[in-house]
Parts: C-alpha cells; sequence; structure tokens
C-alpha cells in the first residue's frame, strides 16, 4: 500500500522561470517608497510626559473601590493611567501626565483697532 501512496506525491517538474504557486502572477512587488515609515511631525517638547507611580495591595487592586477611587482622583488632577505593574506582593500603578508648559500662552492673531 505505501507504494501505491507515492505515485500521488511526485511533483511535476517546474522551469526556473515560473513564478512560486503562492504568487499571484498579476501582483507586482510593491515600491520600495512604499516600505519606508512616514513619521509624524511634532514639535519639540510635544511627547514629554512626567511619570509617577503609586504602590498599592492585590487586595486594594480587586476590592472594586481603591483602585478606581484612585485613579479618579489622578484623573483629576490630569493624570492618565498606563499600566498597572506585578511588583511582588503589591502592584505598582504606573501614571503619566503631559510636561506643563514652561512659558505663558500667547495669544494668536491681531487684536482689534484701539479707538
Amino acid at each position: 500500500m505505501l507504494t501505491s501512496d507515492l505515485r500521488f506525491l511526485t511533483m511535476r517538474a517546474r522551469s526556473e522561470e515560473e513564478p512560486d504557486p503562492d504568487e499571484d502572477p498579476g501582483e507586482e512587488a510593491p515600491a520600495a517608497t512604499a516600505t519606508t515609515a512616514l513619521v509624524p511631525a511634532v514639535a519639540a517638547g510635544a511627547r514629554e510626559f512626567e511619570y509617577r507611580t503609586q504602590l498599592v495591595t492585590a487586595a486594594q487592586v480587586t476590592d472594586g473601590s481603591t483602585l478606581a477611587d484612585q485613579l479618579t482622583q489622578a484623573s483629576a488632577d490630569g493624570w492618565d493611567l498606563v499600566e498597572i505593574i506585578p511588583a511582588g506582593d503589591r502592584h505598582a500603578i504606573l501614571l503619566r501626565r503631559p510636561k506643563g508648559q514652561d512659558r505663558e500662552a500667547r495669544p494668536v492673531g491681531f487684536l482689534p483697532p484701539a479707538h
């Protein structure tokens, strides 16, 4: 029986010019410029954050109120939750917020004429 199964496993001969069966002959390779990633222009300092951590116990994470209260209070101060990281028998809550502006905001545009 083994010899009768082998006749189904033979492959036909292929020349090197034939495309591989998984390639579509109508599909062209993507251009080299399409493979480069586009990087958005971001103003200097626009992606700078300050980080803060808080340690809580596993019971505080799972009790349903302590973690929620801490995150609510932190978000009122402008902090966003990044991740909760297990740290042995405790968990570290990693928070971040954008760094504050070092200069004051300037009005943009024209002032109305003075009378």
